[in-house]
């Protein structure tokens, strides 16, 4: 039941975002039903470029768990009432980057929007990230997660040691940047 308000309603879907579609025209198409036994003003809206970013960035901070790594960096884990996991990482400092690896290697039957089950990023500061979701695979099978986070404090966003030479995410983001680049806290 929901109060008289103004809400904005987003769909979500994971698995199709490693299928090799690049136009999001051809992505599946999704009907939205809504029920109301008062009378509704609906429309359909452009979405803004990062509405999926700070969508479940709110939605991990209103029900996630809160882990603090490390002064001035914090972990969200959002997994009760969703078939997967999404891990989100704030980083508080005004002037070093933390570096992130996720490793999600030993989950079974579950895809993530970054493609690899191991992630490497670099957050800059004063910024928050979606480092991964991963959501059940095969609906009729049953799935497991198990991920392991490892983070650093660093004076750049260069991940060194940690990935490619210059790059700040392994694997790259460009595909998935709507959900996956650095937001300001906010």
């Amino acid at each position: 039941m929901l109060e008289t308000d103004l809400y904005m309603l987003v769909c979500l879907a994971f698995n199709h975002w490693h299928t090799g579609i690049d136009d999001f025209m051809q992505y599946p198409q999704c009907v939205l039903a809504i029920h109301s036994s008062k009378r509704l003003l609906v429309e359909q809206i452009t979405p803004p470029p990062f509405l999926l970013a700070d969508a479940i960035i709110n939605l991990t901070l209103a029900k996630g768990q809160r882990h603090e790594g490390r002064e001035g960096m914090t972990a969200y884990y959002l997994t009760k009432g969703w078939a997967g996991l999404v891990v989100m990482v704030e980083n508080r400092h005004e002037n070093k980057w933390i570096h992130v690896k996720c490793d999600c290697q030993e989950s079974y039957n579950v895809v993530s929007t970054r493609g690899e089950l191991k992630t490497v990023d670099s957050v800059p500061p004063l910024q928050r990230q979606v480092i991964i979701v991963l959501t059940q695979l095969e609906g009729s099978g049953g799935f497991s997660i198990a991920h392991r986070l490892t983070h650093r404090l660093a004076n750049s966003g260069g991940l060194h040691d940690w990935g490619p030479p210059s790059s700040t995410h392994y694997p790259p983001i460009e595909n998935v940047s709507e959900l996956h680049s650095p937001r300001m806290i906010t």
